[in-house]
């Protein structure tokens, strides 16, 4: 075998048991009658790309589901503990101190806007992957007269709405026990929704049948959620060691340890999933070299 005709290993298991010794004979034929190795070898290249890509339908198959569903749980841990230590941030340290801080240590900002845009980044691709499933689980739902999808699609914005509309109704915390703990309570009760909302989510992914491009939108949101969370930790424990070394007495540092340790697990278990899942491309016809 040329080495030119290696690079068929490139190509996808499916489409190599279909066509791949014919391709391995026209490789052989070409090389022989002097086609140059290193424009064939490009061709090739080009070829199993383009049999990637264009080759054929997108399969889904249980695994990747999973994997799909376990980062949506890590995704949604990791946000409702960044959003808390992003809104903490703003009101430790004071505006005082956190000037001071970034003038001397210019990391400090710079690790914070790394996060919201990490964290923008995710929930904007979590947002158009939401939209796309949720239209096609509307229209299984309608086709095939499942109400019950309806209802469980329609649990997170009403859960969220119930949620923001009484927090107006719960008193300031004042320092008294009873405003504390009824700011607590609320915080908790929000915790309980967004736990229930994902599972309502989860339960409609599993039920409904969703086409190809929602899939594909799917597995790209849950890579780019992976990536923010993977760039928005980094940024976090750079942004902890960083404004603690700037500090003379830098305090306790059990509150940042509690969201970087959050942060990482969820991350770790989130791309993990994508690792242990298996992608499956199904040629349905040739990809000319």
């Amino acid at each position: 075998m040329t080495w030119p005709a290696r690079l068929l290993a490139a190509y996808p298991p499916s489409w190599r048991a279909r066509y791949g010794d014919e391709l391995d004979q026209l490789v052989e034929d070409l090389c022989g009658h002097g086609r140059m190795p290193t424009a064939l070898a490009g061709d090739l290249l080009r070829g199993a790309a383009l049999a990637w890509v264009t080759g054929g339908r997108f399969q889904m198959t249980e695994r990747p589901k999973r994997a799909l569903i376990t980062v949506l749980w890590n995704w949604v841990a990791f946000a409702a503990t960044a959003a808390w230590f992003g809104h903490d941030l703003a009101v430790y340290p004071t505006a005082g101190e956190a000037e001071h801080i970034a003038l001397v240590h210019q990391g400090v900002p710079d690790s914070f806007h790394v996060l919201q845009a990490a964290g923008a980044a995710g929930v904007a691709a979590t947002a158009v992957a939401g939209a796309l499933f949720a239209i096609g689980a509307a229209r299984y739902a309608l086709r095939n007269r499942r109400p019950g999808l309806l209802a469980l699609m329609a649990v997170p914005p009403v859960v969220a709405a119930a949620w923001l509309g009484g927090l107006q109704l719960v008193p300031h915390a004042t320092g008294t026990a009873g405003s504390l703990g009824a700011a607590v309570g609320w915080l908790l009760l929000g915790v309980a929704g967004i736990a229930g909302s994902t599972q309502a989510v989860v339960t409609v992914v599993r039920s409904a049948e969703f086409g190809e491009r929602t899939w594909r939108a799917g597995a790209a949101a849950g890579v780019i959620v992976t990536a923010a969370m993977v760039v928005a930790t980094g940024a976090t424990i750079s942004w902890g060691l960083i404004e603690r070394a700037s500090q003379i007495h830098p305090g306790d540092a059990g509150g940042w340890l509690i969201v970087v340790t959050i942060m990482a697990v969820t991350t770790v278990r989130a791309v993990i999933a994508l690792i242990g899942a298996r992608w499956i491309a199904v040629e349905d016809k040739p990809v000319a070299a």
